[in-house]
Parts: structure tokens; C-alpha cells; sequence
């Protein structure tokens, strides 16, 4: 069995919930971890970095823009990253890679190892460089020599054995959260958190980024057709490109409330209050990713909204639309208000019965027998 499980990351892992949901899994189970990435160990949470069988080694970060800046984390860190991996495997069963750009720093000291590659996205091909529209890092081969492949969506798994002719089906390894647990409140939280709780209107919320991709407007116009009793808040980082468009919208509806961005798992703390969820997913290309991608999205928040019992109203995507049908626990429907509109009264008819089934979909998936099958010699 495969006891010790080193996992590199390119970057930090609190941006990157479903890593932080692994390592803890993989602990809760009596494995040794050695965590390797641009985090610093005091920022990592501390039922992590405070267990026995967990241990932390940073990657160099550097920060710039600029051709130099960009080139010294191209070589120079690269080289330090695959320095400290190839040091630490000498202690490690297993190498689990976390994202595409993980793969393409470290390159092929990844052939030597038994690897565990997953990917966060869904994705026909990998830029060599970042704004590389021709030169493509050959990230199928990588994929087709892993030992096991995991991908979080059971189409995404389909999708992407076809694109990258893998000899495998790859592992499905929903973002689900492997604990539900805020924490404390820290002080930062404390008049934001009084505010909401104060409110006494039907919460819509709406946790995650704001951008292109994730369209708000037509929701904001919905809760306004509802004449005051319910109201949209809103909790996440805006896309620098979506601030101005996004300041109109708060500016131009009255039942609408940014809250700002806390970092996991503090976001939490306002699904306790909260009547609907929404999953604003609108499907579109992008350099690095597929335009299927959206299409069969496997957000985490389907699960932090069904963890708390909330109902959940989303965009015609079929990453959305499979398990809110399947389970009854929320709806799907055209980006207009009057769609929108509708599908909040249904909710509201069916509430208890639709927050039950939220709960029954949330248990429904075990992690710690996924990530046993993931790691088990066959």
C-alpha cells in the first residue's frame, strides 16, 4: 500500500480548496504527507501543518511581471522545484501532481515516479508558455505514462480518455469538502458577519469569483422582480477586468450586497444563513482551457451549498444540471430574469423537501473510498 504521498503544487493551495480537502483526507487516513509549494507554513491551516505525519517544503516564490521576472521563475525556480522533489521522493511512495502547470515546472523527472496527476481542469492541450497560442506543452503524454489519472467530474473523465488517448478511464475525485468546518470568527469577520446576520430578507448568495464567466446581472434583476423579499449578497474576489462592469451592478440594484473576499474555509460562515445558493456558470474559451470546460463544471461550491441544505439555481450546464436533477436539489435554467424568477418561486414551494435532498447528495459521495481506490496497486 501506498502509505507516503508526496503532493507538488505550483503555487499556493489555498487558492486550490480541493487540495486542502486531499491533504486532510490523506491524514485522516494515517498517511504521511509531504506538501511541496509557494505556500508559507504559517498560512497553511493549522489542523495541517500541527499533525505528526505532515511536512511542508516551500518552493522560491518570486513576484514581477517583467521579462526578467518572469524568466527567473521559468528556469531558476523550476529547477529549485524539481531540486527539492526528486530530494524528498527518496522518502515518498507516491508523487500526486495537482495541476497542469505543476506537471509542465516539473517536466520529465515526473517518468521516474509513480505519479498521481490530476487535473482541476478540463483541457485538450496546454499552452509551452503563458500566452503561447501554438506552442503546446505535451501534456497528453504525461497523462498517458501516469500511473493513475484523476479528474473531479465523471464526464470531464470521458471527455478527456478520448482527447488524450489515455489506456485508462481516469478516476473521478469530486471537490467536495472533506469537512465542513469554519473555524472561529476572526475579528476582520466580525461587523461584515453581524450585518448579514441581521438581515431579514431570503438570502440568495453567491460565493466564488466574479467575472466574464460567472454572470450576475440577470439574477440581480430577478431578486428586484421580487418586490423586496428576497435579496443577492454576494462573497468573492472580482476580476480586476470585471470591476467597473461590477460596480454597476451593485450601484444599480438596490437588493444587492457585496460583502468582499474571504479566504477558505472563513467563507463558510455565511452558508449558515443562506436560502439559495447560486452557480452562475456560462460556458466560453478561454487560452488555456476548453470551452467544454464550463459546460461540465465540477465546483466545489455544489457541495458547500448541499453540506448546509441549500437549494441551488444554475445555468444551463450539464456539470449543474445531472445532479440537480438526479437529486432534486436544485434547477437549471435560461440566464434571464424571468427564468430565474420562476425557478426561485419553485424552490421556495418545495423548500424542505429540496434542502433534505441537498443533505441526502452531500453524503452520498466518499472521499476516503475514492482516494483508497486512487492509491490502491492495480
Amino acid at each position: 500500500m501506498n502509505e507516503r504521498v508526496l503532493i507538488a503544487h505550483m503555487g499556493s493551495i489555498l487558492e486550490y480548496p480541493p487540495i486542502l480537502n486531499l491533504i486532510m483526507n490523506l491524514l485522516v487516513n494515517k498517511k504521511k504527507v509531504t506538501l511541496i509549494s509557494s505556500d508559507t507554513n504559517n498560512k497553511l491551516p493549522r489542523k495541517i501543518r500541527d499533525n505528526v505525519n505532515f511536512n511542508f517544503f516551500p518552493i522560491p516564490v518570486t513576484y514581477g511581471t517583467s521579462l526578467i521576472e518572469r524568466l527567473k521563475r521559468r528556469f531558476i525556480v523550476n529547477q529549485e522545484f524539481r531540486r527539492i522533489v526528486d530530494n524528498k521522493m527518496k522518502e515518498a511512495d507516491v508523487i500526486w501532481t495537482t495541476t497542469d502547470l505543476t506537471v509542465r515546472c516539473l517536466g520529465k523527472i515526473l517518468f521516474k515516479y509513480k505519479h498521481v496527476m490530476q487535473l482541476m481542469e478540463l483541457e485538450e492541450s496546454f499552452p509551452l508558455y503563458r500566452g503561447a497560442k501554438y506552442l503546446k506543452f505535451g501534456i497528453d503524454e504525461y497523462a498517458r505514462k501516469a500511473w493513475k489519472v484523476v479528474v473531479p467530474e465523471e464526464n470531464r473523465a470521458y471527455i478527456q480518455k478520448v482527447w488524450w488517448d489515455l489506456p485508462k478511464l481516469p478516476y473521478v475525485l469530486p471537490n467536495k469538502p472533506y469537512q465542513l468546518s469554519s473555524g472561529r470568527v476572526p475579528d476582520s469577520m466580525k461587523e461584515v458577519l453581524n450585518e448579514y446576520n441581521k438581515e431579514r430578507r431570503k438570502i440568495v448568495l453567491y460565493l466564488g469569483i466574479v467575472g466574464k464567466d460567472r454572470n450576475l446581472d440577470a439574477f440581480a434583476t430577478a431578486i428586484d422582480r421580487l418586490g423586496g423579499e428576497y435579496c443577492l449578497y454576494i462573497v468573492g474576489s472580482v476580476r480586476k477586468s470585471e470591476e467597473e462592469n461590477f460596480e454597476k451592478l451593485v450601484k444599480n440594484h438596490v437588493n444587492v450586497k457585496y460583502l468582499g473576499y474571504f479566504p477558505a474555509p472563513k467563507h463558510l460562515l455565511f452558508l449558515k444563513k443562506a436560502y439559495i445558493g447560486v452557480l452562475p456558470y456560462i460556458p466560453g474559451k478561454d487560452l488555456l482551457h476548453s470551452s467544454l470546460n464550463a459546460l461540465y463544471c465540477a465546483p466545489n461550491k455544489i457541495y458547500e451549498y448541499s453540506g448546509y441544505g441549500v437549494p441551488m439555481l444554475g445555468t444551463n450546464v450539464l456539470g449543474l444540471k445531472l445532479p440537480f436533477e438526479k437529486f432534486k436539489i436544485g434547477f437549471c435554467g435560461e440566464l434571464n430574469a424571468n427564468s430565474i424568477k420562476e425557478n426561485i418561486k419553485t424552490i421556495e414551494k418545495n423548500y424542505d423537501k429540496m434542502s433534505s435532498n441537498c443533505f441526502d447528495f452531500f453524503n452520498s459521495t466518499d472521499l476516503d473510498e475514492i482516494v483508497r481506490s486512487i492509491l490502491e496497486d492495480r
